[in-house]
C-alpha cells in the first residue's frame, strides 16, 4: 500500500465508527482506472476481517447481460441459509429474484426490504462490510437494492465501501454510480494519482533483479504512468516482455486508459493464437463458468491446455468457478481491438455454451446483425422471464432490443411499448422516456400510438408533466367501432375510460383548454352504446362530468364496489368517482380496498397512490392520528420508489395534521419539503393539495391575505376545490374580499345541491353565513350545523360549532354561545387538535363568554394524537397493529419496513407507554381513546 496510508487510515476510521456506533456508514472510493481502488479495498477487507466483520462482495460486469440482480445475488450468496428469518412476503419476494422458487413477480421495494433485513439479520451477531467494486456497470436492479440498504445503514453496524470510475470518460460512471445507487449520504474518498517519491518507491519494488530498466527508460516509464499504479506495473511487465530495449510506449499524450490498453495489447499480441481466441471468450462472456467458457472454446477447437499460456503470463486467474481477467481494462481492450466478425463468432459460440437461456439468448441477439424473428422472440422470451423475476429494468431492456431485431413493424412497436411500461414499473423514468420517444420513428397502428399514449400519460403522473393528447386513444377507439359505428363497445369503453381517468390527473396550465379535452371525451364516451348497463363506463362518465352523472351514479357506488372481482384499476375509479361525486364513505372503502389488493399484487408503487389518497380522507373524517400514519407512510415509501410527487402530496397532507394539532413550524417544514418535490410539476390533486394547506397555514397564522392567494390554486382540481371552499370563504372575509370567494362558492353551491353530499352542504352553508348578515347569516349557520350532523367530517363540524358560537357571542346571545363553543371544544380535544388554533380560539372566545379562562395551553414539543403524545407517526402505527396481533414480521410486511426495524420501534414505544411487553399495547391503545383494530 505504497502511498496510501490516508486513503487506508480513512478507510479504518470507517469500520472504527461503525464498530463504536453500532450503525453504518457509507463510503465511494473515486478514481481512474489503474489507481488503486481494488487494492485499498482488499486492505480494508483485511483490517476488517481481522476486527471481526464478516466481507460480502460483489461486482458489476462491463458487459452487462440483460438478467438483473445477477450483482445483488453474489453480495447475498453467502448468506442465504438466513433467509427463512424474513417476513413471508419479503422472503418470498427475494428467492423469487433469484429463481431459487416460483412465484408472482415480486415487487421491487419487497425485495430491497428483504435484502435490508437479512443484512440486519446478520450484522446482529456480526458487523458487515460490503465491498461493491466497479459500481457503475451494476445491473440496474441490483443497484437500485443496493443503493436502498445503502441509505439505510443506520439500522446496523454494516459499512459499505463502492469503488467508482472518474476519468477517461469515468466522470459519466462516477455520476451514473450516484444516481443509480443515489447514496447521498455516502461521503466520498477520492484517490490521487502517486506522488514521485511513491511512484519511485512502487517502481523500485516491481522492477526486481534481474532488473531490466536503464535509467533513461525508467525516468520515461514514471512520466508514462503519471503516478498510476496500475501503468507502472503493466509499463515494467510489457518493458520486461521486450527484454529492455524500448520504452513503453509511446510518447503521445494520449489518456491513462488509452496507454493501459495499448501495453496490454503488446502484450497479448505474443500470445499463441488459440489463447488469444479464448481471451477474447472470456472478455465477451464474462459472466460465464469457466466449464461453460471451455465448452464454448471447444465449439472452436480450443483446449483447456490453450488456458495455460495466459495464467502463465499472469492474464487470468481462476477464482471459484469463473475466470478473472487481471484487469477491466483488458477486458475492454481485448473486445475493443477485435473485429466486428470475430466478436460476433465469439458471441456465437457463447450462446450455444452457456446454461441459462436468458443469457444464451442476450449472446445470440449480440451475435445477430439483421432483423431476426427467432432471436427476437428468443429476447421476448428472455424478458418475460426477467420481468417475473422482477427484473423489469433488464426486460425492458431485452425487449427493446428484441424491437430492433423484429421482422414486422407491428412487433417492433409492441415490444417497445411492452418495454416502456416494463421500465416505468420498475422506476427507470428516464429509459421509460427514451424508449417512448424511439417508438415515434416506427411505423404504428392505431393500437400501438394509443398505447404508447397511455403509457406515456401513466409516466407523466410520476415526472409531474405530460403532453398526452388522447387523440390517438380516440382513434384507436373508433377504429375498434368499425363501419357501423357500434362494433366492440366494451373494448371501446375500457379504452375510453382510461383516457377519462388520465385527464383529469393532468392539466395544462388553461383550465378551459382542459375542460375541452375532457368535454371531448365525455362526448366519445357518452356516444359508446354497451349492450347494458356499464359501470366502467358510467365511472369514466362521472369523473369527466361529476354533476350531470350524479344522479345515476353517486346512489349505485356503494353497490358497484361490491361487485366482485375487485380489480385494481376498478378499484381506483370507484375511489376517484367517489371523491368527485362527494361520497367519502365509499371512497375510504375503496381506497382501503385499493390498498390492500396492490399489497396482496406486491405492486408498492400503486400501494403508495392509494395511501397518499387516504391520508387526505382521514384528515377530513377527523381522523388526525390515523391521517398522519398513512401520510408517513405514503410518503417514506414513495421516496423509498423514487417518486416524488406522491411523496410531496404525502407532505402536503402531514402538513394539514400538523395545521390542525397546533404545529405550525411542523406545517411549514413539511410544505417546504413538499414544493421542493413537486419542482414545478402539473399534477391537480398535488398542486391542489399543497394549496390547501399552506391555505390553512396561513389562515390560522392570521395571514389572510396569503391565505386568499395559496388557496386560490385549489382550483385545478374539483375535489379540492370544493373541500377547500370554505377555508377560501373565510380567509376572503378576514382579508376584506369577500368577492374573491364568490366564484368557488357559487361553483361548491351548484354541487352541493346536485350532489346531495352533507358535508359539502355544511361548507356551503358555512361560507354563506359568513358572508351574510343578520337573520340570513343565522339560518346558513344553523343549516350547516343541521347538514353537518350527517357528515362524517367532526372537524369541520366543530369548526361550524366554533364560528357560530363567535357569531353568538358578537350577538351578545352569551348562553346560546358558549353552548355551541363548548361543543366545538370538546369536539376538537377528541380528535387530537386540543392544542390547535381551532382550540386556542374556542377557549379564548369561552373566557370572552365568561365561561373559562382565557389561558392558552402550551404546545406540545411532538405531534399530538388521541393515543400517545410521545409516540411518532411510524411509532403509533406499528403500536396499533402490533396490539391487533400481528407479529413483528407480519407488521414488517404490512407497512413495508425490515423486521428488526419494527423490533427496534417497538423497543422504543413500550417506555414511552410506561408499559413492559405485547400484551399491555392493546389495553393502553382503547384507554387513550384510540381503536386498536382501526
Amino acid at each position: 500500500m505504497i502511498g496510501r496510508e490516508r486513503e487506508l487510515a480513512e478507510l479504518r476510521e470507517l469500520l472504527e465508527l461503525v464498530m463504536a456506533a453500532g450503525s453504518g456508514r457509507a463510503v465511494v472510493v473515486e478514481g481512474e482506472p489503474g489507481i488503486g481502488k481494488s487494492a485499498l479495498v482488499a486492505a480494508l477487507t483485511g483490517v476488517a476481517v481481522a476486527a471481526g466483520f464478516q466481507p460480502l462482495r460483489c461486482a458489476g460486469f462491463q458487459r452487462q447481460a440483460l438478467v438483473g440482480f445477477a450483482a445483488l445475488h453474489e453480495l447475498v450468496h453467502p448468506v442465504l441459509d438466513r433467509v427463512p428469518a424474513l417476513p413471508p412476503r419479503q422472503r418470498a419476494a427475494l428467492l423469487t429474484a433469484f429463481g431459487l422458487q416460483e412465484g408472482p413477480a415480486p415487487d421491487r421495494l419487497l425485495i430491497a426490504l428483504a435484502v435490508l433485513g437479512l443484512l440486519e439479520e446478520v450484522a446482529a451477531t456480526r458487523p458487515l462490510l460490503l465491498v461493491v467494486e466497479d459500481a457503475q456497470w451494476l445491473d440496474v436492479s441490483s443497484a437500485g437494492v443496493v443503493g436502498f440498504v445503502a441509505r439505510r445503514l443506520h439500522t446496523a453496524p454494516i459499512a459499505l465501501v463502492a469503488t467508482t470510475r472518474t476519468t477517461s470518460g469515468g466522470e459519466v460512471a462516477l455520476e451514473r454510480t450516484r444516481e443509480v445507487l443515489n447514496l447521498g449520504g455516502a461521503e466520498h474518498l477520492h484517490v490521487p494519482p502517486l506522488s514521485a517519491e511513491h511512484s519511485e518507491r512502487l517502481l523500485s519494488t516491481l522492477d526486481t533483479p534481474p532488473a531490466v530498466l536503464t535509467r533513461a527508460v525508467r525516468q520515461r516509464v514514471l512520466e508514462e504512468a503519471g503516478g498510476n499504479p496500475l501503468a507502472l506495473r503493466e509499463f515494467v511487465h510489457a518493458q520486461r516482455a521486450r527484454g529492455g530495449d524500448e520504452a513503453v510506449p509511446l510518447g503521445v499524450p494520449l489518456p491513462t486508459t488509452r496507454r493501459l490498453e495499448a501495453a496490454y495489447l503488446a502484450e497479448v499480441a505474443d500470445l499463441p493464437a488459440a489463447s488469444g481466441t479464448l481471451l477474447l471468450l472470456a472478455a465477451a462472456g464474462e459472466e460465464l463458468t469457466l466449464p461453460e467458457l471451455l465448452a464454448a472454446g471447444h465449439e472452436l477447437g480450443l483446449t483447456p491446455q490453450d488456458l495455460i499460456p495466459l495464467e502463465r503470463t499472469d492474464l487470468v486467474s481462476v477464482v471459484a468457478d469463473r475466470l478473472q481477467l487481471r484487469h477491466p481494462l483488458l477486458r475492454s481492450a481485448i473486445y475493443g481491438a477485435a473485429s466486428s466478425i470475430e466478436r460476433i463468432e465469439a458471441h456465437r459460440v457463447l450462446a450455444g455454451a452457456v446454461r441459462d437461456g436468458s443469457r444464451a439468448a442476450c449472446h445470440r441477439a449480440a451475435a445477430t446483425v439483421e432483423p431476426d424473428e427467432s432471436v427476437a422472440a428468443e429476447l421476448e422470451a428472455a424478458a418475460t422471464r426477467g420481468a417475473q423475476r422482477g427484473a423489469r429494468a433488464e426486460a425492458a431492456a431485452a425487449l427493446r432490443r428484441a424491437s430492433e431485431l423484429s421482422v414486422q413493424g407491428e412487433d417492433q412497436a409492441r415490444r417497445m411499448v411492452q418495454a416502456a411500461e416494463l421500465a416505468r414499473q420498475a422506476g427507470s423514468l428516464a429509459q421509460a422516456e427514451q424508449i417512448l420517444t424511439e417508438m415515434l420513428t416506427l411505423p404504428m397502428s392505431p393500437q400501438h400510438r394509443a398505447e404508447r399514449t397511455h403509457v406515456r400519460r401513466l409516466l407523466g403522473y410520476y415526472q409531474g408533466e405530460d403532453h398526452s393528447d388522447p387523440s390517438d386513444e380516440l382513434a384507436y377507439a373508433r377504429e375498434l367501432a368499425g363501419p357501423s359505428g357500434t362494433e366492440h363497445p366494451e373494448e371501446r369503453i375500457t379504452i375510453l375510460t382510461t383516457v377519462a381517468f388520465g385527464v383529469i390527473h393532468h392539466y395544462s396550465g388553461d383550465l378551459a383548454v382542459d375542460e375541452a379535452v375532457r368535454r371531448r371525451v365525455h362526448d366519445e364516451l357518452a356516444a359508446v352504446k354497451p349492450p347494458s348497463w356499464s359501470g366502467p363506463q358510467q365511472l369514466g362518465l362521472a369523473v369527466l362530468d361529476p354533476l350531470a352523472h350524479a344522479a345515476a351514479v353517486r346512489p349505485a357506488l356503494p353497490r358497484i364496489l361490491q361487485q366482485p372481482p375487485p380489480v385494481f384499476f376498478f378499484l381506483l375509479s370507484v375511489a376517484m368517482t367517489a371523491e368527485l361525486l362527494q361520497d367519502l364513505p365509499t371512497a375510504r372503502r375503496a381506497w382501503i380496498m385499493a390498498a390492500e389488493a396492490f399489497q396482496r399484487a406486491g405492486s408498492s408503487s400503486d400501494v403508495v397512490r392509494a395511501l397518499d389518497a387516504l391520508a387526505v380522507l382521514h384528515v377530513i373524517a377527523g381522523d388526525l392520528s390515523e391521517a398522519l400514519a398513512t401520510a408517513e407512510q405514503a410518503r417514506r415509501t414513495a421516496l423509498d420508489l423514487e417518486f416524488p410527487l406522491v411523496a410531496a402530496s404525502a407532505e402536503a397532507t402531514a402538513a394539514q395534521v400538523h395545521v390542525w394539532t397546533g404545529h405550525p413550524t411542523l406545517a411549514t417544514e413539511a410544505l417546504g419539503r413538499s414544493r421542493a418535490l413537486l419542482t414545478g410539476a402539473r399534477i391537480p390533486n398535488v398542486t391542489a393539495g399543497i394549496a390547501w394547506a399552506a391555505g390553512s397555514l396561513a389562515l390560522h397564522e392570521g395571514r389572510p391575505l396569503d391565505a386568499v392567494a395559496e388557496l386560490r390554486g385549489v382550483v385545478v382540481d374539483r375535489a379540492y376545490a370544493q373541500w377547500a371552499v370554505a377555508d377560501l370563504t373565510e380567509a376572503a372575509v378576514r382579508a376584506g374580499e369577500p368577492e374573491s370567494a364568490r366564484e368557488l362558492l357559487a361553483d361548491a353551491e351548484e354541487a352541493a345541491r346536485e350532489l346531495g353530499s352533507p358535508h359539502l352542504q355544511m361548507l356551503v352553508h358555512r361560507s354563506r353565513a359568513l358572508l351574510a348578515d343578520g337573520g340570513e347569516a343565522e339560518g346558513h349557520y344553523e343549516a350547516a350545523l343541521a347538514a353537518g350532523a350527517h357528515s362524517d367530517a367532526p372537524l369541520e363540524l366543530a369548526r361550524t360549532h366554533l364560528l357560530y358560537g363567535e357569531w353568538l357571542r358578537r350577538a351578545r346571545r352569551v348562553l346560546e354561545a358558549r353552548e355551541h363553543l363548548t361543543v366545538a371544544l370538546e369536539a376538537l380535544h377528541a380528535a387530537g387538535a386540543g392544542a390547535g388554533p381551532l382550540a386556542l380560539r374556542a377557549s379564548a372566545e369561552l373566557a370572552a363568554a365568561g365561561a373559562v379562562p382565557a389561558s392558552r395551553p402550551a404546545p406540545p414539543t411532538a405531534p399530538s394524537s388521541p393515543t400517545a403524545s410521545s409516540l411518532t407517526a411510524q411509532e403509533l402505527q406499528i403500536a396499533r397493529l402490533a396490539a391487533q396481533g400481528l407479529t413483528n414480521k407480519e407488521i414488517a410486511d404490512r407497512i413495508y419496513l425490515s423486521h428488526r426495524t419494527v423490533s427496534t420501534h417497538l423497543y422504543k414505544v413500550f417506555p414511552k407507554l410506561g408499559i413492559t411487553n405485547r400484551r399491555q399495547l392493546r389495553e393502553v391503545l382503547l384507554g387513550d381513546g384510540s381503536s386498536a383494530s382501526r
